[in-house]
């Protein structure tokens, strides 16, 4: 039986507007390309804190609304999305920031030359600097939104989730590309804050949708906990990883060929947004509030 037309219509606007922000981070990497080629830069520059936040700014703002058109069937209102993505810059990645540097400082593991495969190295990267930004981001999220009556659906887990992450890239892009006199190429800075931001999104959707489904569970409050802590340590082993291959990336050989190494980042992040899509698939089938179809000789 086919749909109501308002809603094909609907479908239809909202495939469009996905399409439309996925050009704008391409249009987004382009420009800065062109831009290279136009004033002649051939090497490296630092870039001033305008446009290093300008950077930061841009693929977040198009990847929020990506995001926020996933929950079709009721979009959560504009400015608590908006809000949460402010508490992720503001709160969870400075909060993250601290709690790794206080618990074991990042520059005496980097002068030590390890592998970035060492026993180290892993341990630093899933279970201090993935922890921490993950559970940042899902404290952000657990007591502020969380409590309130628009979460009212697994699929407000992911939506709140990816909004908090994608607050959160704005920060680590920011501070990647200005801080410390570290000069970048603006097409591979560029392209990077794209991937960066889809990851950080994609790792905190993924925590998003167990922290949905354990909400709305008639499960004990145990089994809650236990699917909540899985689904931290799941995240928490995503970030740690696509941080591992970032090392690998940076002290190979590939950091001679920029490009490839942000090919296998944006491989990594999409692998992992395309499992978090399908699984959110579910939850938009099961949302109470997907328009039904009308049964035949019911009534309108």
């Amino acid at each position: 039986m086919l749909l109501p037309r308002w809603s094909l219509r609907r479908a239809r606007l909202l495939l469009g507007g996905k399409l439309v922000l996925v050009l704008g981070l391409t249009v987004f990497v382009a420009m800065m390309w062109v831009l290279e080629r136009l004033i002649g830069l051939d090497g490296p520059v630092a870039l001033p804190r305008v446009l290093a936040l300008a950077m930061a700014l841009v693929p977040a703002a198009l990847w929020l609304g990506f995001f926020y058109l996933q929950d079709r069937h009721e979009p959560e209102p504009k400015g608590f999305v908006a809000g949460v993505f402010v508490l992720g810059a503001a709160i969870a990645a400075p909060l993250a920031d601290f709690a790794v540097f206080q618990v074991s400082p990042p520059l005496p593991l980097a002068q030590h030359g390890l592998s970035p495969f060492a026993l180290d190295r892993l341990v630093f990267a899933l279970l201090v600097v993935g922890l921490a930004q993950e559970l940042c981001k899902y404290v952000v999220v657990r007591y502020t939104i969380y409590s309130s009556s628009e979460f009212d659906e697994p699929m407000d887990g992911v939506v709140y989730m990816m909004a908090c992450g994608t607050g959160f890239a704005v920060w680590a892009n920011y501070h990647r590309l200005h801080g410390q006199g570290h000069e970048v190429f603006l097409s591979i800075g560029a392209a990077s804050a794209v991937v960066t931001t889809l990851a950080h999104a994609s790792f905190a959707g993924a925590l998003g949708y167990v922290l949905g489904r354990a909400k709305f569970t008639r499960r004990t409050p145990l089994v809650r906990t236990v699917l909540l802590f899985f689904g931290l340590l799941g995240a928490a082993v995503l970030n740690g990883t696509f941080a591992v291959v970032e090392l690998y990336v940076s002290s190979s050989g590939l950091a001679q060929e920029p490009w490839k190494g942000v090919g296998f980042a944006a491989g990594f992040a999409m692998l992992v947004f395309a499992g978090l899509m399908l699984a959110s698939r579910r939850l938009l089938a099961d949302s109470p509030f997907r328009p039904r179809e009308p049964q035949p000789g019911g009534s309108r």
